[in-house]
C-alpha cells in the first residue's frame, strides 16, 4: 500500500515541476511575443498592424474589419497580404 502512495507523491512532484516549467516557458513566450509585436508595429503602417491584430489575433472576419475601417473587404484583404509579406521579409532577414 505504501508503493502506490510513493508513486502518487512522485507523480505529484513531477506535475508541480511541469507546472512551474510551463509557467516559466509561458512567461518567456509572452515576453518574446511582446517584443516581436513591438517590432512588427514598427515595420507596418498603423492600419496594416490593426488589421492583422483584429483578423489574426482577435479572429474578426475581414468583412467586419472592412466595415470598421469604412473600406471594402477586398481592400482589407490586400492590406493584410501586404502586411504579411512585409513580416515575411523581415523574418527571412533575421
Amino acid at each position: 500500500m505504501d508503493t502506490p502512495r510513493n508513486n502518487e507523491e512522485s507523480e505529484s512532484k513531477e506535475e508541480v515541476i511541469d507546472s512551474i516549467t510551463y509557467s516559466y516557458i509561458s512567461f518567456e513566450d509572452k515576453v518574446i511575443d511582446k517584443c516581436m509585436l513591438s517590432k512588427y508595429k514598427e515595420l507596418l503602417e498603423p492600419e496594416e498592424f490593426k488589421i492583422l491584430l483584429l483578423n489574426i489575433i482577435e479572429g474578426i472576419p475581414q468583412k467586419e474589419i472592412a466595415a470598421m475601417f469604412n473600406k471594402t473587404q477586398s481592400c482589407i484583404s490586400k492590406m493584410k497580404k501586404r502586411a504579411l509579406r512585409k513580416l515575411e521579409e523581415f523574418i527571412k532577414e533575421v
